[in-house]
């Protein structure tokens, strides 16, 4: 975290909830992905993973943004170093 902050992307902590499991990464507001999916090693050679590619589902990523959108507000800005 201190890599990316000293590079200047904005980073939050969040505490509200026991662990953050939420695996989804909002491309450009129409394209989701979701799943198990680590981005890991292990995740290619040794688990089994899953992913899903949503496109053209605006209604969906609507509500992934939204989903994100929350937690990033409930965040407090990790400090950069």
């Amino acid at each position: 975290m201190d890599f990316v902050t000293r590079n200047g992307v904005e980073v939050r902590t969040n505490d509200h909830f026991h662990i953050h499991h939420d695996k989804t990464i909002i491309v450009d507001g129409n394209t989701v992905e979701t799943g198990s999916f680590n981005f890991a090693p292990s995740a290619e050679t040794s688990n089994s993973e899953n992913v899903v590619v949503i496109r053209d589902m605006p209604e969906v990523s609507r509500q992934y943004i939204e989903h994100w959108q929350s937690r990033w507000n409930l965040g407090k800005p990790y400090p950069a170093r």
